[in-house]
C-alpha cells in the first residue's frame, strides 16, 4: 500500500467492523474490555502502563501503592491480569495503533510481557497491533518474536482516483464553528465542490495522482494553494491549484536545465535532435558540434569555438545530463569521439525552455525543430 493514511483508515474500519459484529452476537460491554494504545501518545512503556491502568479502572488500586521501580509497576499490572478467572472475568482486547513505535521502546518489555500472557493463556486476553510497516515483525527482539503468534492480516488498498478526488474536497471542506461565519462556510464549501468539478483541476489532479498517489503530496499542494488566499482573494481558483501543483511537482532536472548557459542548452538540443533522427543511437561531441555549427550558420547570435563548446560538453557530463556509453573506455578514445547517451527527456527540455529567462528567440526556434 502506497499511502499510509488510507491504510490506517482501512485498519480502523476493519477493527470497528469486528467489534460491531461482536456487539451483535453478545453483550460486548459485559464480556469484553477494549484497551486502546497509540505509539505516538504512549512513547515509552511507563506511560503505556499508566494508560492501561487508567483504562482498566485500576487507579484506585494503585493510589495507595508506592512503586519503587518500573518493574514493580509492570508486575502489579501483570498480576492483576493473571489472577483473573477465565470463565467469569471479562476478556481484554489490546488494540495498539502505530504498533511499530512500541518496538522502539527499551528492551520491548511491555510487548514481551503482553505476548507472554497471551501465549501462556494466563488470562483471557488478545493483542492486536496496527501498523503501516510491512517489516514490523523484523523489528522484534528474538525473545519477543518467540512469543508472537505470527498471525498477520495484510490490507492492500488499490489507489482509486475517485476516492482521491473526494479526499481533495474533504481536506478543503470547512466545518461550522463560532470563529467562522456560517455564510462564509457555506460559500467556501460550495466553491470547493465547484472547484473539484473544474476540468482543469480534474486534469491536473489526475496527473498528480498518476505521478504519486500519496496524500502527503496532495496536502503539500493544498497548503501552497491556501497560502495564496487573502482579503482580496478569499476563495481558491483553478489557477491557484495548478500553480501549486507545478511548484510541488517540478522535476529537479528541469530546474537544473533552467540554470544552464545558452550554449549548453543548444548542445543538448542538438544531441536530442541527433538522438531522434538516429532512433536513440548515442552521439559524440563532434556530431553535436557539427549540428550546432549548422544551426548557427545563418544566426545573429554569438558563435562559440570548439574549446568553449568542449568545456560546455564536459559540464553537461558533470551534471549527468549526458553519460558515456558503458563498455567503451574513454581513456582509449579521444574525448571528441567519446559517445554519449542523453539522459534528458523531451518533456523536461520543453518545460525548461518554457521557463528559461530571456531565452533568445532563435534558441526557441531550434527547440521547436529538435523536439
Amino acid at each position: 500500500m502506497k499511502e499510509q493514511k488510507i491504510l490506517k483508515v482501512e485498519n480502523i474500519k476493519l477493527i470497528n467492523s469486528v467489534i460491531a459484529d461482536l456487539e451483535a452476537i453478545c453483550n460486548f460491554e459485559k464480556d469484553y474490555v477494549v484497551i486502546k494504545l497509540h505509539g505516538f501518545f504512549q512513547t515509552d512503556d511507563r506511560i503505556a502502563i499508566q494508560e492501561i491502568t487508567r483504562q482498566l479502572f485500576l487507579e484506585e488500586e494503585t493510589a495507595n501503592r508506592t512503586f519503587g521501580s518500573f518493574s514493580e509497576n509492570l508486575n502489579f499490572l501483570l498480576d492483576s491480569l493473571k489472577v483473573a478467572d477465565r470463565k467469569t472475568t471479562k476478556s481484554i482486547i489490546f488494540i495498539i495503533d502505530e504498533f511499530d513505535q512500541f518496538c522502539q521502546h527499551k528492551n520491548q518489555t511491555l510487548l514481551y510481557n503482553l505476548f507472554d500472557v497471551c501465549q501462556s493463556a494466563q488470562a483471557p486476553m488478545a493483542v492486536i497491533g496496527l501498523t503501516c510497516r510491512m517489516d514490523a515483525i523484523s523489528l522484534f527482539e528474538k525473545r519477543v518474536r518467540s512469543r508472537f503468534s505470527h498471525r498477520q492480516i495484510y490490507l492492500l488498498v488499490k489507489p482509486d482516483f475517485q476516492k482521491y478526488s473526494e479526499t481533495f474536497v474533504s481536506l478543503l471542506r470547512l466545518q461550522q464553528s463560532r470563529e467562522l461565519k456560517a455564510i462564509y462556510v457555506r460559500s467556501w464549501n460550495k466553491s470547493v465542490e465547484d472547484l473539484a468539478q473544474d476540468p482543469l483541476v480534474q486534469g491536473s489532479l489526475k496527473k498528480v495522482f498518476n505521478l504519486n498517489p500519496k496524500l502527503r503530496l496532495l496536502q503539500n499542494i493544498l497548503l501552497v494553494a491556501l497560502s495564496r488566499l487573502g482579503e482580496s482573494h478569499p476563495f481558491l481558483s483553478s489557477k491557484d491549484i495548478v500553480t501549486a501543483i507545478e511548484s510541488q511537482t517540478t522535476d529537479c532536472k528541469t530546474l537544473q536545465l533552467q540554470g544552464l548557459s545558452v550554449l549548453e542548452l543548444q548542445l543538448l538540443l542538438c544531441m536530442k535532435y541527433l538522438d531522434k533522427i538516429y532512433f536513440g543511437e548515442p552521439c559524440n561531441y563532434e556530431m553535436a558540434f557539427y549540428e550546432y555549427t549548422k544551426q548557427m550558420k545563418n544566426s545573429s547570435m554569438q558563435k562559440f569555438d570548439r574549446q568553449i563548446a568542449m568545456k560546455a560538453m564536459e559540464h553537461l557530463e558533470t551534471l549527468e545530463f549526458i553519460r558515456p556509453v558503458e563498455g567503451i573506455s574513454s581513456s582509449k578514445v579521444q574525448k571528441e569521439f567519446v559517445v554519449y547517451h542523453i539522459l534528458i527527456t523531451s518533456e523536461q527540455l520543453t518545460a525548461a525552455i518554457a521557463k528559461y529567462p530571456n531565452l533568445p528567440t532563435e534558441v526557441k526556434q531550434l527547440a521547436d525543430t529538435c523536439l
